[in-house]
């Protein structure tokens, strides 16, 4: 378990995650937000809705592959 402190509109947030995923959602979140500098809500909601739109983008390829798969 590794705590991360996450900044958002000057106010701290303290998470704890798992493993590789924390080491993962560190290093994206300090590329995502410039790392040490305080985060708007804006900004989070923005990065928000940008993974959402990822993974739909993914879901589809996943349906596109799985009924290719499905048709042999």
């Amino acid at each position: 378990m590794k705590k991360l402190t996450i900044s958002i509109d000057s106010k701290d947030f303290d998470i704890k995650l798992d493993g590789e995923f924390a080491e993962y959602f560190e290093k994206h979140f300090k590329e995502t937000f410039l790392e040490g500098r305080k985060v708007e809500t804006k900004e989070l909601l923005w990065a928000y809705v940008q993974k959402c739109y990822d993974e739909y983008l993914n879901n589809l390829e996943i349906k596109k592959i799985y009924d290719k798969l499905e048709g042999l």
